[in-house]
């Protein structure tokens, strides 16, 4: 008998695509399949709208927060919640192809068996964004070959603290395209409720940390709508990102390497907030006083200069 897989998706204030994201959830080819929503406190329609949903499709359980917690307490509930073997993610702004389920859950098995000792899989597909004045571009996902061992390990915590190359290591990990056996987000406890963004990146670096491998999809499975909130502010992202390398600072090499690494991310966001004067001389400063750390992250960068590019446009509206 096949798995009974948990679809998990967040919302709020999602009146306007919430429909959407849960109609390419019950259109998936996979069965079994349960779709676990839970509202996080929305102060639109987004709760009465789904109620309606759920009415007419016995797969979709909804439970909504007792009050605004963020995204990550929203996905420890579905976690929570879910019976399935497998949990997936789709956000709420988002629509996956129909065999998504059906080709991360064959991928994820198919690795498994090649491993030959037990550790964490978390599988991630590739991207179709459309960003706010429509134009499309692909946001590549990590270990999409299959002729070689995943990224695993702290090499990943590295490439995702520090941005350290790891062979076919380049990508971003999302949770919106993230799929794993729901014991796994047990085991390693789900996502850290103190972080209102960046807690994709901070549940990741806690995968690797334990020896998680990352496999990945090359098709973009999932299309993702960027829309604006509050929360998607380049301060609360600097913010944020400063937690989870203050959270795990013990994974760096030395302590000079982490305050190295901290006053980086401060010197990115200036480049991404359009900030070009204070970025230079942050810049100048670090190439200074740290020349081949500073040289060797301009490296690990330009691989990453697209993907920062729409990030910085999309936060800076």
């Amino acid at each position: 008998m096949a798995s009974l897989v948990t679809i998990g998706i967040t919302c709020f204030n999602a009146e306007r695509h919430i429909a959407n994201a849960i109609s390419s959830a019950i259109a998936q080819s996979w069965e079994p399949l349960e779709i676990v929503v839970v509202d996080d406190r929305s102060s639109d329609q987004t709760f009465e709208l789904v109620e309606q949903i759920a009415k007419n499709h016995a797969q979709v359980r909804l439970f909504r927060q007792s009050k605004n917690l963020g995204v990550a307490a929203a996905r420890n509930r579905i976690i929570e919640e879910a019976k399935g073997d497998f949990l997936a993610f789709f956000d709420d702004d988002d629509v996956s192809d129909p065999d998504r389920i059906a080709t991360q859950y064959q991928r994820i098995i198919e690795y498994e068996g090649q491993l030959p000792e037990f550790a964490p899989v978390i599988c991630h597909t590739a991207r179709l964004q459309i960003t706010l004045n429509g134009s499309e571009r692909i946001e590549q996902t990590m270990g999409c070959s299959r002729k070689k061992e995943a990224p695993n390990g702290p090499a990943v915590a590295g490439r995702l603290l520090w941005g350290e190359p790891v062979e076919d290591g380049y990508g971003a990990v999302a949770t919106c395209s993230q799929m794993a056996r729901t014991s796994t987000y047990k085991t390693l406890g789900g996502f850290d409720p103190a972080f209102r963004r960046s807690e994709d990146m901070e549940f990741c670096v806690r995968v690797a940390r334990a020896g998680g491998h990352f496999i990945g999809i090359a098709a973009p499975l999932v299309t993702q709508t960027l829309t604006y909130s509050s929360d998607k502010s380049l301060d609360k992202e600097l913010h944020y990102k400063l937690q989870v390398i203050d959270k795990h600072q013990n994974a760096f090499k030395t302590k000079e390497h982490y305050r190295f690494s901290r006053e980086w991310v401060k010197t990115k966001y200036l480049w991404l907030q359009g900030d070009r004067t204070s970025f230079i001389r942050n810049l100048a400063m670090s190439a200074i006083t740290h020349p081949l750390l500073t040289w060797s992250r301009l490296w690990y960068a330009l691989p990453q200069f697209d993907s920062n590019h729409s990030f910085s446009l999309f936060h800076r509206k």
